[in-house]
């Protein structure tokens, strides 16, 4: 897999959870302590998100950080 893939994965994900909980991307941002710009180039998968973010992003959704490479509802 290409890294740009991983990087649509990741933010296909990250925008599903933040979504799912009814998150703007300035909210999601807050939590996080990131700008909402970066959160938004990271669901567009324009940016990888470093380790610590996808940490931060993990803890703040519940979820492993594998599933952010998982794709699909169910991951």
């Amino acid at each position: 897999m290409h890294i740009t893939d991983y990087r649509s994965t990741i933010g296909k994900k990250v925008r599903q959870e933040r979504l799912k909980r009814g998150w703007t991307q300035e909210e999601l941002a807050e939590k996080i302590d990131m700008n909402p710009s970066f959160v938004g180039q990271i669901e567009r998968g324009l940016k990888a998100a470093s380790f610590d973010t996808l940490e931060r992003l993990s803890r703040i959704f519940e979820m492993k950080l594998v599933d952010f490479l998982m794709e699909g509802e169910d991951s």
